[in-house]
């Protein structure tokens, strides 16, 4: 258990180091000495993340090592808009390093019964700290035809939204790390993700959330506890009913 503590602060460390190495390249983009010690620092992190089980991280530690081993072979070129994708990258794996072990684990189990589920119908991604609710929000889609991937948090999302292909995200306002209106900014400022629709769920008494989330760049809302009677609707409206 010592051990396991220990290397999740040595991931920690390693998280920061990169995230420092990937901002001195993009001051400094041409350096060959700064292409090797991000690639080092990326391979170091990767190694640890997969020893605490943080399976998702050690995959794109990897995918940033092998963009920059790209580079030095004159594959790709260093442009900014590829610098800012590994530094969004860093900061992602500096939140994942920072994940309560339980919730790592409760992440890998979730993820490995989704791949054994066969896809219906449009992919939306379901977003929700509560277990309960996720599994509400989930099962009401898939019945109605939808393929539905779920985080439990944020920052889980964030990552499955750079890595995945959604037709919307529907996100909880409420949540830790990265919340519902948080995560809908960042969708936002990215230009891959400007016109993915985001719903997002608000607690029924709480306006303020509604106009947060219209102001974040959300596209529509729903209600908790309402979800029986609008949730479905809510998606088909945005996205069209699921391809059967």
């Amino acid at each position: 258990m010592v051990m396991m503590e220990l290397l999740r602060l040595q991931a920690q460390t390693q998280a920061q180091l990169l995230s420092n190495c990937v901002l001195a390249l993009a001051r400094a983009p041409l350096e060959t000495n700064q292409l090797n010690a991000c690639a080092a620092a990326a391979r170091s992190f990767e190694g640890t993340a997969q020893m605490v089980g943080l399976e998702a991280g050690a995959r794109l530690a990897r995918a940033i090592e092998d963009c920059l081993a790209a580079m030095r072979r004159g594959e790709i070129e260093m442009q900014q808009e590829l610098i800012g994708l590994m530094v969004q990258s860093v900061e992602l794996l500096d939140c994942m390093a920072k994940l309560p072990p339980s919730k790592l684990k409760a992440n890998s189990k979730t993820k490995t019964r989704e791949r054994q589920t066969p896809a219906k119908g449009k992919p939306v991604l379901v977003v929700d700290d509560s277990l309960e609710i996720r599994e509400l929000e989930r099962k009401l889609l898939r019945y109605r035809g939808y393929d539905v991937v779920t985080a439990s948090d944020g920052i889980e999302a964030w990552y499955a939204v750079l890595t995945g292909n959604f037709d919307l995200v529907l996100a909880d306002v409420d949540m830790p790390l990265l919340d519902g209106i948080q995560l809908t900014r960042r969708i936002r400022k990215d230009p891959r993700f400007v016109r993915l629709p985001v719903l997002i769920a608000c607690d029924g008494g709480d306006v303020q959330q509604r106009w947060r989330s219209f102001d974040a760049g959300a596209n529509y809302y729903v209600i908790k506890g309402t979800f029986h009677d609008t949730l479905v609707e809510a998606v088909a409206t945005l996205i069209g009913p699921a391809e059967l």
